[in-house]
């Protein structure tokens, strides 16, 4: 009978990470940010209160590893479910509006704890520096994508990345809030010729 390997410190760490990520998440779904306590999220794992802080510094670094987990993770994965071969801009676009649905209709539980968490953070001036710093770099991260998949079709932008992956990030919030209120009140379809023509405003060439 083969001998069991025993989990290393690290594994144990990283399988009660992820079992307080999932305990977090359930919690979170059910009562939202503000209602949740450190303790019940613990409990909920099967862990002490202290497993939880020698996991993450505080309960608001415990929801950023939720909302990366489930949400913030799957959005940056939509480019690569969408191949740039062969497709103009527009066509991306759309493309990508389908797979924003997707996500935000499995997740939905994580969108609403992301704008919960968006207004506490900006009611508490300790913590907006520190969110605007993660935003930051979330928002970075699309960036590189972006003007790569505008230079393969022989665009240039004509501002920063940055900026644009702004822009698209604000009207996909937008979006998105409309969509919690009248789910049926912005088509897949519509969104994509909406981030189609603002990347065209702000490219040069022929999309």
């Amino acid at each position: 009978m083969p001998t069991r390997q025993r989990l290393t410190r690290e594994e144990k760490k990283a399988q009660t990470r992820e079992r307080l990520i999932e305990a977090a998440a359930r919690v979170f779904a059910r009562k939202g940010f503000a209602g949740t306590s450190v303790d019940e999220v613990a409990e909920a794992a099967g862990v002490t209160k202290g497993a939880v802080y020698s996991n993450f510094d505080s309960k608001e670094d415990l929801v950023r590893a939720v909302l990366d987990e489930r949400l913030e993770r799957r959005l940056r994965e939509i480019p690569d479910s969408v191949p740039p071969e062969h497709r103009t801009v527009a066509e991306d676009a759309v493309a990508a509006s389908e797979q924003f649905r997707s996500v935000l209709d499995e997740e939905r539980d994580a969108l609403l704890l992301a704008f919960e968490f968006t207004i506490y953070a900006a009611r508490n001036p300790e913590f907006r520096d520190d969110f605007i710093a993660y935003h930051r770099r979330a928002r970075s991260d699309i960036a590189p994508v972006i003007e790569e998949r505008i230079r393969a079709g022989g665009n240039e932008l004509s501002v920063p990345s940055e900026q644009l992956a702004a822009i698209f990030n604000a009207i996909g919030n937008g979006v998105a809030l409309e969509r919690l209120m009248d789910p049926d009140s912005i088509s897949d379809d519509l969104l994509g010729k909406i981030w189609a023509a603002v990347a065209d405003a702000f490219t040069e060439g022929d999309l």
